[in-house]
């Protein structure tokens, strides 16, 4: 039994379904393309399935990844990829499979392309600002203040587009859609209309996780 990476793109329509329903989708899809995959043992046998930082709701993601296992030794991940394209629906594109390399805990950080109709024009200097402290649901659901600032990697404007690069992982998470709640509220900006697309996941030393 081995352990392979699955990379593939979550677009179009699929953005709307949740990360709960991706699992079932993922099952499903597992089943039909008849993949030798690992069950978990116990009463409720499933599929083996670990995915590097579930997306949000509403989100498209164009570097998404699922770990599964494989029993048979000499099923290939070329054949892999090749029993997922020939399962796959309209706006789940597989592009990649590969064995296992780091450790999950391994992400530190994830991009997203966030794009407005119009960019407003104070967001780079919000984002230039010492600290931005909000209000954070934590892990236990309680709000708690955090400082946003520490979390932002790195940014870059082109355009309309906001290309935000945020910490991510096992040990902290940070939404775009908070950095936005707080721009908003902070500089009595009109709310607008924007839509996310994570683009990459990366190490802690911030290269591509693969």
């Amino acid at each position: 039994m081995r352990t392979v990476r699955v990379f593939y793109k979550k677009m179009g329509r699929m953005k709307f379904v949740s990360h709960l329903d991706m699992n079932r989708f993922m099952s499903r899809l597992i089943t039909r393309a008849k993949i030798p995959v690992w069950y978990t043992e116990g009463f409720n046998q499933h599929i083996y399935m670990n995915f590097a930082v579930p997306l949000s709701l509403g989100y498209e993601g164009l570097y998404e990844i699922l770990e599964i296992r494989l029993v048979d030794e000499n099923y290939s991940c070329d054949d892999c990829l090749k029993a997922l394209k020939s399962a796959a629906t309209p706006d789940i594109e597989f592009f990649a499979v590969k064995e296992a390399g780091l450790n999950m805990k391994e992400i530190g950080f994830a991009e997203f392309v966030l794009s407005f109709e119009t960019l407003p024009q104070n967001i780079e200097e919000f984002l230039n600002r010492d600290s931005i402290i909000c209000l954070k649901k934590g892990k236990k659901g309680k709000m708690k203040e955090v400082d946003l600032i520490p979390k932002i990697r790195s940014y870059k404007i082109d355009g309309n587009d906001l290309t935000l690069c945020l910490v991510a992982g096992t040990e902290d998470n940070l939404n775009p859609s908070l950095v936005m709640s707080a721009f908003f509220e902070q500089t009595n900006v009109e709310p607008q209309f924007y839509s996310v697309t994570r683009t990459a996941i990366l190490t802690k030393s911030g290269e591509l996780f693969e």
